[in-house]
């Protein structure tokens, strides 16, 4: 065990080496700068809606007070909704939109936009990477000769899961900076309420395995096929061109599930709603398949690398 911690620490320190820990890390910064952007953006174009309506309103001899005493009933049809009291329902849109400023709640807010998309792309560039690290620097013979093929192919494995875990806690963090320091340049005044701070836990086990999932799977496909190029296009396809595969199609369980565990009301990314599915069988088929496919990659690129005389 204390040989297996050793070859994961050489293998974080090789991943620093490359500069491939700093790259993310300034992806990230990248990703929350731009989430506080676009939500600083949502609140101003939800405010002028809100704006128009009560002038439409009020030429109708309708206040405020009348609109929001008044029921509000959403009516969905496929993408599109049917709602009753729009004054209304505009009006919460705004008080939604300020609460996500605040920076406690930017970890909701990230998760539940842009990082739905890129993170997990991010991420899965990274593992192509670390996966032909040792074929692209010509250093795989002295990997295999210093710690043998067992060694070497689940360091990476497990070196990816704990940059998996720490990404998702330095997105945290960096999201909550990167929110407050917007703020106070854009002289913003969100709403003090901290309404999305008690699934967080939650939030972060299920980000964390999500980012688990997909570096764990391009690390596989890289090994397999010794492409970064390959596994890349790949990825951007499966995330932005492939369509909801539905069942037990990754992206189905992780659409299904954010609904679930994260409040939606301010997003700025509107999501398509998953096909119903159990989600907890989906993700033990989905672990079962991964544990195959990683048996099956690991014996054959080991009989690959190191053929028996």
């Amino acid at each position: 065990m204390k040989s297996m911690w050793d070859s994961v620490k050489m293998q974080l320190f090789y991943q620093w080496k490359a500069k491939y820990v700093i790259t993310l890390l300034l992806f990230l910064v990248v990703l929350c700068g731009f989430s506080s952007y676009a939500q600083y953006s949502s609140l101003h174009q939800k405010e002028d809606r809100f704006n128009n309506t009560m002038e439409m309103y009020e030429k109708d001899g309708i206040t405020l007070k009348q609109a929001l005493s008044e029921d509000l009933e959403i009516k969905k049809d496929g993408h599109s909704e049917e709602i009753s009291n729009v004054l209304k329902y505009d009006y919460y849109r705004v008080i939604a939109a300020k609460v996500a400023l605040n920076p406690l709640n930017a970890p909701n807010q990230i998760f539940t936009s842009i990082a739905i998309v890129f993170l997990p792309i991010i991420f899965g560039i990274y593992s192509c990477h670390v996966a032909f690290f040792d074929f692209k620097h010509g250093t795989i013979k002295n990997q295999l000769l210093l710690k043998g093929y067992t060694s070497l192919f689940f360091s990476k494995l497990l070196s990816i899961v704990l940059v998996a875990i720490a990404t998702v806690s330095a997105t945290v963090l960096i999201s909550v900076g990167i929110q407050f320091v917007f703020n106070s340049l854009m002289q913003v005044q969100p709403d003090v309420s901290v309404h999305y701070l008690a699934k967080l836990p939650l939030q972060l086990v299920y980000q964390s395995v999500g980012l688990i999932l997909f570096g764990w799977f391009f690390f596989l496909l890289t090994t397999a096929i010794r492409s970064t190029l390959v596994s890349i296009v790949t990825l951007f396809l499966y995330m932005l061109l492939v369509p909801n595969l539905g069942g037990f199609d990754l992206k189905n369980l992780m659409l299904l599930t954010v609904s679930k565990i994260y409040n939606t009301s301010a997003a700025t990314m509107d999501v398509a709603s998953g096909e119903s599915t159990n989600l907890i069988v989906g993700y033990v088929v989905i672990f079962v398949v991964f544990a195959v496919l990683t048996f099956c990659v690991y014996k054959w690129d080991n009989k690959r690398l190191c053929p028996k005389l």
